[in-house]
């Protein structure tokens, strides 16, 4: 009888050692769990604080970036008036190392691009740019057409041109309805909300439009082939070459000079809303910062006092 009750006694032990063993292993398997999530927790969070501080880092690089347009704007206006491509501020800049990353830029000139703002404008001048901006549609495989829309979405009233003019009537039909701007554009991409415009036309046509405060004049040292074309009526590919292959050896110092080229022979055209230099140029920006990367667009204005002012600021375009 004792015996048997030693037995039973030594078998509870057993058990109790086991359940003991068991509880301590699951308490130590918690433990590590615990241990691996807070560890796995604060990696993921010291990399979201680093990731954050990189971009902080690029952006100021970036932003480094208008200080050295500045700089070269003012000298570039010293050294002469006239603008072109073979100035120091058009040659694009290689990637510069910086601590943790590079910085790498260029200035593009917005004036050699089509201002839409200048459709905003009444009379001869309207006709004049009207005319221009649909040739540039054209050159960009799109339909002549859409100038209408936009004409309406930048001048003061309320009625649509004829024939595909667009106002208040057609936009508030829409099933996210909204009004048309009346005003002129601030950034080129509100063209995506101009009647006719999606986002494969606004890709076609974007490389060759501002979106500038004012109305200006197109640079014709600085303006792309399909802009030159449009600034005339039957002005071919081969002769849009002969004008840059002219402008790339020489610039022109004065429209009359571009006017007087022998593509234009025995015509009588007008040298209203053309220059040889500009005050709108735009900066864009790229810097990389271990895996964050930013990239700035900046609008600047050099005033004829030779002041900067950068008038506008995104990430991405403007």
């Amino acid at each position: 009888m004792a015996m048997c009750i030693k037995l039973d006694y030594l078998h509870f032990r057993v058990r109790e050692a086991g359940v003991a063993l068991i509880t301590a292993l699951l308490v130590v398997a918690m433990a590590t769990a615990a241990g691996v999530a807070i560890a796995t927790r604060q990696h993921v969070d010291i990399r979201r604080v680093e990731n954050l501080l990189n971009a902080d880092r690029a952006y100021l690089y970036a932003r480094g970036g208008e200080s050295w347009v500045a700089a070269i704007l003012v000298r570039d206006r010293q050294d002469g008036d006239v603008d072109h491509l073979g100035e120091d501020w058009a040659r694009k800049i290689p990637p510069l190392p910086v601590d943790g990353g590079s910085v790498s830029g260029y200035i593009e000139d917005m004036q050699g691009r089509f201002n839409l703002n200048n459709l905003a404008a009444s009379g001869d001048e309207l006709t004049l740019d009207l005319e221009r901006f649909r040739r540039l549609l054209a050159n960009a495989e799109l339909d002549e057409t859409l100038a209408d829309a936009v004409v309406d979405w930048v001048d003061s009233d309320i009625e649509p041109r004829f024939p595909s003019g667009a106002e208040d009537d057609l936009y508030l039909g829409e099933e996210q309805a909204y009004r048309t701007a009346n005003r002129p554009m601030v950034s080129v991409s509100e063209l995506r909300l101009v009647q006719g415009f999606d986002q494969a036309t606004y890709e076609k046509i974007a490389p060759y439009i501002a979106a500038l405060p004012l109305a200006t004049p197109i640079n014709i040292n600085t303006a792309p082939k399909p802009v030159l074309r449009a600034l005339f009526s039957e002005i071919d590919e081969s002769q849009a070459q002969q004008l840059i292959e002219a402008r790339d050896e020489e610039a022109f110092n004065q429209v009359e000079d571009f006017l007087s080229h022998s593509v234009f022979a025995g015509r009588n055209l007008t040298s209203q809303r053309l220059s040889v230099n500009s005050e709108y140029f735009g900066l864009n920006a790229t810097a990389v910062i271990g895996s964050s990367e930013a990239e700035l667009t900046s609008l600047v204005h050099r005033s004829g006092e030779n002041q900067i002012e950068v008038i506008g600021r995104s990430l991405g375009g403007l």
